[in-house]
Order: structure tokens, then C-alpha cells, then sequence
């Protein structure tokens, strides 16, 4: 069943009509009229280098406030290394990152520290992007929702264009089990979320087929998507409205999936939008959560609703007057940062209710 919500009014019309929060608004107009002009003056053109710089720059300056948490600790999840005949590139072994809300039940870890586990990919178009620009980001994720937060460090474009940080996510959620035992950690709730590619992984991770033969599809108890990129075909019609003018730029989308993807893929084929109901049916609770202006509101929408019409119990909002990536723009909304991080607490607990 599908539950839409909509958290305010707004007029996505055109580019002119679009209505946006006044600190939102301000943000772009310096950015489009003067900080990117003042780089395309210098000769530059986009590269990894500009990509990673930004997303962390943005980050850096608008989620100011430090949250800590209970315990940070970082391990490697192994790749079994026979598998290099099936993953097509060879194997990896994932940095990992965990987030602890609470201090473990025993201080010796002897015993199992019970709570839910959330596997989150961060965003940034599969070539910016990491573990340590979401730091901040993970630490709400972790003290919000009461999860121990699991944060892969899968390998990005172009350096490492795909199947490589789709397979470490893969990776990543079949070798969690070991991850949590050799940490004391028990738990019969997995979540496995994202934001933008972290979404596409995400999405894509649900109806691998080796994440359907292993049975581990069953373990898992929710999906959270944050405006997930789900159409790596650039179909959607929210890709023209907001094509420029809103931080993340239909060019730069286009960009980052020539980086992506490099060995001739089929996009769609690659896309979770365009899969078979029959791919879909088996998938676990879905919050699925966007930006109502942003290039990638249509095929999240789109998406909702076609998890739905395969049976998924699926819950779709929008938060109005914000754009692609707010969660890491959060001083200049403050109060939907708020909201989401409350949604997907309430989300999750009334699938652990269930």
C-alpha cells in the first residue's frame, strides 16, 4: 500500500515559479551567479577532483552543529576472493564505518549488544562522496533512529567505474553477518538505506540475484531511500524542469554517469525504475523520501509507486521548497532536516512494531 504525503504546497512549474525557502533561494543565487561563473572562468571543467571538492565543501559549511555518538568504530568487511569470476573485477575488501547510539550492553563485549543495524550508502553520484564527508550526516542517522549505523566505503567512478561500487555494496550486506558477530552485535532488524546513488545502490542491491539466492533479502526488515537516483536513463520530466539552476544540473547528472558508467551498459537495464514487477515483489518496507525540486523527483515518485503496484508496502513524502541533497545543506533548512530524520525514526519503528 502506498502512503504519499506532501509537507507543504509548491509550484514546480517552472523555474521562475518555483517557490523556495529564502535561505535555500539565496544559497543559489550566489552559487549561480557568481561562484560558478567564477569557475568556468578559469578554464576548469568538471573532474573528480571539483566533484569530491564540492560536495564536500557543501557539506563542511552547512551541517555545522557536531552530534556526537556513543562509539565510532571502523572495521573492513572481506570479499570472498574466489568470487572474481562472478563480481567481473577483483575482489575488494570494504572499509567500513560503524555508528554506535549507545554505548555497547557490556563494556568488555562479551556479551551480544542488541539493537537494530541500518547499512547505509552515501550519496554523490557514484564519484564524490565518502564515509568521512557524511560523518555528521551518519551520527544524526545513528542518534536519531537508535540504529547502529554501517557505513561501506565502496570504491567510486572514474577511478572505479561500475560494476565496482555496486559490487562492494553487495559485498558490503553479505558480509555484514560476520561484521556484527565479530562485533558482539545481534540483531533481527537490517535496514539498508541511501541518499541519491546511495538509493541506486540500494535499489539495485534488493533485486541482485545473489542477494535473492543467499536468502539474505529475508533479513531484511526496510529500505529507506533519500531522493534516490533510480533512472540512469535521464528519462524523467523532472530532469527538464530543474535541468539548471538547483545545485545538482541535468549536465552534471550526465556527467556522472559517463564516469559511472564506462564499458557500454545498458542504462536501463541497470536502472531500478525499469525493472519487473516480479523483481520487485519480494522487497521489503519502503520509505522513499524527496526533494520536490530536484531533477530526480519524478523517477523517485515514479518509483514509489511502482513498488507499490508490486505489493511493497511503500510510504512516499516530499518535503517542498528544497532541493537535491538538503540533508547536507542542513543550516539552511534546519527543520526539515528535523522532520526527515523524524520520519525515518517513526518509519522504521512502526515496521518494528509489526
Amino acid at each position: 500500500m502506498s502512503n504519499s504525503i506532501h509537507q507543504s504546497k509548491a509550484d514546480t512549474k517552472g523555474q521562475n515559479q518555483v517557490e523556495l525557502l529564502p535561505a535555500v533561494a539565496n544559497y543559489l543565487q550566489v552559487l549561480n551567479e557568481q561562484v560558478l561563473p567564477a569557475f568556468i572562468n578559469t578554464g576548469s571543467v568538471p573532474n573528480a577532483i571539483n566533484a569530491r571538492d564540492g560536495l564536500a565543501h557543501l557539506t563542511h559549511t552547512f551541517v555545522t552543529e557536531t552530534v556526537d555518538v556513543a562509539l565510532i568504530v571502523d572495521d573492513i568487511i572481506e570479499c570472498d576472493a574466489s568470487a572474481d569470476d562472478v563480481y567481473d573485477v577483483p575482489a575488494y575488501n570494504v572499509p567500513v564505518r560503524l555508528f554506535y547510539p549507545s554505548e555497547p550492553d557490556n563494556v568488555n563485549q562479551t556479551e551480544p549488544t542488541v539493537l537494530p543495524v541500518m547499512l547505509y550508502f552515501h550519496g554523490g553520484g557514484g564519484t564524490a562522496g565518502s564515509v568521512s564527508v557524511y560523518h555528521q550526516i551518519l551520527c544524526r542517522l545513528a542518534k536519531h533512529t537508535g540504529h547502529i549505523v554501517v557505513a561501506p566505503e565502496y570504491r567510486l567512478a572514474p577511478e572505479n567505474p561500475y560494476p565496482c561500487g555496486q559490487n562492494d555494496a553487495c559485498t558490503a550486506l553479505l558480509g555484514l553477518p560476520a561484521l556484527l558477530a565479530r562485533h558482539h552485535i545481534s540483531t533481527n532488524k537490517l535496514v539498508v538505506a541511501g541518499d541519491s546513488h546511495g538509493g541506486a545502490l540500494v535499489t539495485n542491491l534488493l533485486r541482485d540475484p545473489r542477494i535473492i539466492k543467499s536468502g539474505t533479502i529475508n533479513d531484511i526488515s526496510a529500505q529507506v531511500l533519500i531522493y534516490p537516483s533510480v533512472d540512469f536513463t535521464m528519462s524523467c520530466p523532472s530532469i527538464e524542469t530543474y535541468a539548471n539552476g538547483y545545485l545538482l544540473s541535468q549536465a552534471r547528472i550526465s556527467w556522472y554517469f559517463d564516469q559511472y558508467f564506462q564499458h557500454g551498459e545498458d542504462r536501463q537495464a541497470k536502472s531500478a525504475l525499469f525493472a519487473s514487477q516480479n523483481e520487485l515483489a519480494q522487497q521489503p518496507p519502503a520509505l522513499i523520501i524527496n526533494a520536490a525540486v530536484d531533477p530526480l523527483y519524478d523517477e523517485g515518485a515514479a518509483y514509489a509507486t511502482k513498488l507499490s503496484e508490486a505489493g511493497v508496502d511503500t510510504q512516499h513524502m516530499t518535503y517542498d521548497k528544497v532541493i537535491h541533497a538538503y540533508l547536507n545543506m542542513e543550516s539552511l533548512n534546519p527543520d526539515i532536516c528535523q522532520q526527515t530524520y523524524q520520519a525515518i525514526n517513526a518509519f522504521l519503528a512502526s515496521k518494528s512494531s509489526e
